[in-house]
C-alpha cells in the first residue's frame, strides 16, 4: 500500500508543477478579470458573490503583482487541498490507498476539476471548503470527539464567504443526521449548534453588506437561481448535456449509479459512511435537476455533488469481483474522461467555432488600443464600457490599468462610491461594434464620435469586433441609470 502513497504524492507534485507553468499561459477570462477588478477595491462583499475570491486575488497580487501568474496563483494551492482531503476520505472509509489514489486520479482528469484548477473563480475556495467541512463532518460522526465540530463550523463560515450555493450544506447535513440512527444523538448535544452559530458569525460581513445595499446580492442570486426562465424541458436538456460535457458521459453515469447505490447501501448494511457520502451528493443534484425546470443551471452549479460520488465510484469499482469487468470499467472510464480534459486543455488548437473558447483571445490587442488612445486625451479622462466583464477585461489589459467604468452600475456600484467627480470630463467608451443603445450613451455628453473600429481574428476567422468612441464632456447620471 505504501507504494499507492508514493504514487499520490508524485501525482500531485506533477500536477502542481504543469499548473504552476500553464496558468500564465493564457489570457484572464471575462469573469476572472472582474473578479480581479474585486480585489483591487476590497469589500464586505459584492453585488454576485461572497468576497473570499477577491480576497484571494488581492493577496497573490500583493505577493507577485498583476498578471495572470498571480491572479490565479490561489487557484493551485486550493485544487491541491481538494485531492488531499479526497484521498483522505477515500482512503478513511474504503480502508484502502489504493482506491484513494484512484479517487484522487479520477478526479483530477476529469473536465470540470481539471480547468477548474487553473482559472480564479468563486468555484475554487468554494469546492475546497465544501470538501473541508464534509471532511470534518465525517469526522465528527465517526467517534466520540466532538472537537470536530468547531472546526467545522469555521469551514462552513469560509465556505459561506466564496458562494452562496455553500448553504446547501445546512440540507445535506440535516438530512444526514435524521438518516443515521447512530448519528441522531447530537441533535440533543450543544456542539452542532454552535457549530452553526461559528458559520453564521464569520459570514455576518456578507449579511451586513446586503443590508447595506438593499439585501441586493441575496436578491440578485435568487432571482437568477430560482426564478422562471425559458423552456422547462429545453432548460431541462440543456442541464443533463452540460453534465455530460463537463463531467464526460460514462463518467457521469458511474457517478449517478454510485450515488443512488450508496442510498441503498448506506441504508440496507447501516454504513454512516457510505450515507454521508449520498446525502451529499444525489440530493444535489437532485435539486439542481429541479431548478432547471424554473431557469437555467450553469454547467458549474452541481460540483459539489460530484465530490461525494468521486468517492463512492473509487470505492465500488474496486469491490466489483469480476477482474475483467473492473478493468473493462475503469478504462472505459478513464480513457473517456482524460480525453475530454486534454481535448480542454489544448485549447489553440481548437477551431473558433467553438465559442467559450474565443473568450480568451483579443483582450491584449484591445487593451493596447485603448492605452494608445487614452494616451492622446486629457490625464483626467475616464474610460468606460456597457458590462462588467468588458470593462474588466479593459482596466486588466491597459498598459496603466486603468480603473473603467460599466454602466450596468449594479455591477460596479458595491465599489465605486459617488462618481460625481467625473461630470465635466471627457472619456473613451469602448463597446461591442453591434452594441444598439448608443445614443442613450451620446445623450449623457456634448459630443459622441467613433474613434476607431477593431477586429479580433483566430485562424483566420474574425470572432470579435469592437468599437471605441471619444466622449465630450460628461454631463452626469450615465451611471445612474
Amino acid at each position: 500500500m505504501k507504494k499507492y502513497r508514493i504514487l499520490f504524492l508524485v501525482l500531485l507534485l506533477s500536477l502542481t508543477i504543469f499548473r504552476l507553468f500553464y496558468i500564465k499561459s493564457f489570457n484572464l477570462c471575462p469573469d476572472e478579470a472582474y473578479y480581479w477588478d474585486w480585489s483591487r477595491n476590497p469589500s464586505l462583499s459584492y453585488y454576485t458573490h461572497p468576497p473570499m475570491v477577491a480576497y484571494i486575488i488581492h493577496i497573490s497580487t500583493l505577493l507577485g503583482g498583476d498578471s495572470e501568474f498571480w491572479i490565479r496563483l490561489g487557484a493551485v494551492p486550493l485544487s491541491l487541498g481538494v485531492s488531499i482531503l479526497v484521498y483522505l476520505l477515500t482512503r478513511d472509509i474504503f480502508k484502502s490507498e489504493r482506491i484513494a489514489f484512484f479517487s484522487v486520479l479520477l478526479l483530477n482528469i476529469t473536465l470540470g476539476f481539471a480547468i477548474g484548477a487553473l482559472i480564479i473563480t468563486p468555484d475554487v475556495p468554494l469546492i475546497f471548503f465544501w470538501m473541508l467541512s464534509l471532511y470534518f463532518l465525517y469526522k465528527a460522526s465517526e467517534g466520540e470527539n466532538r472537537g470536530w465540530w468547531y472546526p467545522l463550523g469555521v469551514a462552513v463560515g469560509l465556505g459561506l464567504l466564496s458562494k452562496y450555493t455553500m448553504v446547501l450544506f445546512f440540507p445535506c447535513a440535516l438530512l444526514f443526521l435524521l438518516l443515521s440512527s447512530e448519528n441522531r444523538r447530537w441533535f440533543k448535544c450543544k456542539e452542532p449548534y454552535l457549530a452553526l452559530a461559528i458559520a453564521l458569525l464569520i459570514f455576518t460581513p456578507v449579511i451586513v453588506w446586503n443590508y447595506q445595499h438593499s439585501w441586493v446580492s441575496f436578491t440578485k442570486q435568487l432571482v437568477h437561481g430560482l426564478g422562471r426562465k425559458g423552456n422547462p424541458f429545453l432548460n431541462l436538456g440543456i442541464y443533463f448535456g452540460s453534465q455530460l460535457g463537463v463531467v464526460s458521459p460514462f463518467l457521469f453515469l458511474g457517478l449517478l449509479y454510485s450515488m443512488v447505490k450508496g442510498l441503498r447501501l448506506g441504508i440496507k448494511e447501516r454504513r454512516d459512511d457510505i450515507l454521508l457520502l449520498f446525502c451529499f451528493s444525489l440530493p444535489i443534484f437532485l435539486f439542481f435537476l429541479l431548478t432547471s425546470l424554473r431557469s437555467k443551471v450553469e454547467a458549474n452549479w452541481p460540483a459539489m455533488s460530484y465530490l461525494s460520488a468521486m468517492v463512492l465510484l473509487s470505492g465500488f469499482l474496486f469491490k466489483i469481483e469480476k477482474k475483467r469487468k473492473r478493468i473493462f470499467l475503469v478504462l472505459l472510464i478513464f480513457v473517456t474522461s482524460l480525453s475530454f480534459t486534454m481535448l480542454a486543455y489544448s485549447f489553440p488548437l481548437l477551431p473558433p467555432k467553438i465559442k467559450p473558447i474565443n473568450q480568451l483571445y483579443g483582450w491584449k490587442e484591445l487593451g493596447r488600443e485603448v492605452s494608445r488612445l487614452k494616451e492622446k486625451m486629457p490625464e483626467d479622462s475616464f474610460i468606460f464600457a456597457p458590462r462588467h466583464q468588458l470593462a474588466a477585461e479593459i482596466a486588466f489589459y491597459t498598459d496603466e490599468k486603468y480603473q473603467t467604468y460599466e454602466i450596468d452600475s449594479q455591477y460596479g456600484k458595491d465599489y465605486w462610491g459617488n462618481i460625481d467627480f467625473l461630470k465635466g470630463k471627457d472619456a473613451l467608451f469602448v463597446t461591442h461594434s453591434d452594441y444598439d443603445k448608443l445614443p442613450f450613451v451620446a445623450s449623457h455628453f456634448t459630443l459622441l464620435r467613433k474613434e476607431k473600429d477593431i477586429s479580433i481574428f483566430r485562424k483566420g476567422e474574425k470572432i470579435k469586433a469592437f468599437s471605441i468612441y471619444r466622449c465630450h464632456n460628461y454631463l452626469g447620471g450615465l451611471f445612474d441609470d
